[in-house]
């Protein structure tokens, strides 16, 4: 896509949605008072609260996260955001250390999160697995501010999992799904760049993050869970086989915002979702994030996967009429005791219908939070994607829901019981209309355990 294209996909998604009136909205929000804290933590997920003086700037920088800061990072699905905000903190930690050797560190981390719901709906009714994981995390501070760190996670089953355990069943295959990588990969974080290669959490997704909170649903109309799939193939989601660069740059007046992000993706022969074995040449990915000190964030991404339709003219049978491309807009803000995010997407031969027929279409997430009370929260928001009105092969296909629910929680996010109900207007293909779905669930993140070395 060329520049002026993204620029005239930009000024769509302003002009047709309103992010203008969004942000308006999100600053004047910001401006008020916060009221008491959220709730209270466990020691074991909490650091200790300090500013440092900003040099040369006259004012206090915000450089350990405040609860709610830390709050809103646990509860995000990319693990890499919150050791970068912990490898930040050490940073500023040497910094006030001046003329002191530093004292390095070497660390290795298990974690693990449990997530098991109770789902009702027209066609399937039962306990299900709610996207359960383990993994381990290297991080070594080879020198003064810079790291080399590297990350592999598992997503396990835990119900179906055990079930294809039974003696007596072929079920060796079933059992490889019920136990897959979701996150492999190794990088390097310093303090003006962080580099990675692996599968890991897209350029893309740093803005789609921005409502993909909901528990048990959500996550359809922002483009990151593309085609059936986790985002892996083309890149928005969770990306395969990428390379990753993310740049901080400090360009932007510094007693309002913080140090501006610029990410890039590359990717290279990734298969196509229903594609016949036909693969996609070289995808990319870029977003620029920008976060003042009020806790208001905007954020912009394309991610574009070349197709050769010369080399793969069938392609063309399942709706694909050139590059798969997704442009999203975003912003968020959040308080002591709420949260609201909101995106639009514009996506061209990127996503498809239930029956894998891809198609052109506008995508748009709203998530929000409210305290309510001791450690009871209150939930909603919506996703919607159509596809565009000349979208023949489409035929009825819509994604349409809203969604409202109430949170119990423990630690922040990080352990709680939940309940959902997702109000459904959406239609397949063939133009059977969806149900609603009625969620209990229960998340409950496990405490890190590991061992750490100073040199």
């Amino acid at each position: 896509m060329s520049g002026t294209r993204l620029r005239l996909i930009t000024s769509h998604v302003f002009q047709r949605y309103g992010i203008a009136n969004l942000l308006v909205s999100l600053l004047l929000l910001a401006g008020v008072p916060d009221g008491v804290d959220a709730q209270d933590t466990t020691t074991d997920t909490k650091t200790e609260q300090s500013r440092v003086q900003s040099e040369g700037a006259g004012k206090e920088e915000d450089v350990v996260p405040s609860e709610k800061e830390q709050r809103e990072l646990g509860a995000g699905e990319d693990p890499l955001q919150l050791d970068k905000a912990k490898r930040e903190v050490e940073r500023q930690e040497e910094k006030k250390d001046l003329g002191k050797k530093p004292q390095r560190t070497t660390g290795f981390d298990i974690y693990g999160s449990i997530r098991i719901r109770y789902r009702d709906q027209a066609d399937e009714t039962g306990f299900q697995d709610g996207g359960s994981r383990m993994g381990g995390d290297v991080d070594w501070q080879y020198r003064e501010g810079s790291y080399l760190f590297g990350r592999y996670e598992i997503g396990f089953n835990v119900l179906t999992g055990v079930q294809d355990l039974n003696p007596g069943k072929d079920s060796s295959e079933e059992f490889e799904e019920s136990v897959f990588t979701r996150l492999r990969y190794v990088g390097l974080d310093s303090p003006a760049v962080t580099a990675v290669v692996g599968k890991n959490w897209s350029t893309y997704y740093k803005v789609a993050d921005f409502t993909d909170r909901f528990q048990g649903t959500g996550g359809s109309a922002s483009g990151a869970y593309n085609a059936q799939t986790d985002g892996g193939p083309t890149g928005p989601g969770r990306a395969d086989q990428t390379i990753q660069s993310k740049f901080r740059i400090d360009f932007l007046p510094q007693r309002t915002f913080k140090p501006f992000d610029l990410n890039f993706q590359v990717q290279k022969g990734n298969p196509i979702p229903f594609g016949n074995d036909a693969e996609y040449g070289t995808a990319f990915g870029v977003s620029a994030i920008m976060t003042t000190h009020n806790d208001i964030t905007v954020g912009l991404a394309y991610n574009q996967a070349n197709i050769d339709l010369d080399k793969n003219p069938s392609l063309r049978d399942i709706g694909i009429s050139g590059d798969a491309r997704a442009a999203i807009v975003g912003a968020r803000a959040f308080g002591e005791r709420w949260y609201a995010g909101l995106v639009v997407a514009r996506l061209e031969n990127h996503d498809t219908t239930d029956d894998g027929i891809y198609f052109d279409g506008w995508g748009s997430e709203f998530y929000g939070q409210y305290h309510l009370f001791d450690r009871l929260w209150l939930i909603g928001g919506y996703n919607v994607l159509e596809p565009d009105s000349d979208e023949i092969q489409a035929r009825n296909y819509r994604v349409r829901y809203g969604v409202l629910g109430l949170r119990y929680t423990f630690d922040d996010f990080r352990r709680m019981i939940f309940a959902n109900v997702q109000i459904d207007d959406g239609v397949t293909a063939d133009g059977t209309p969806a149900s609603n779905v009625y969620t209990i669930g229960v998340r409950w993140d496990l405490s890190k355990r590991g061992w750490h070395i100073g040199q």
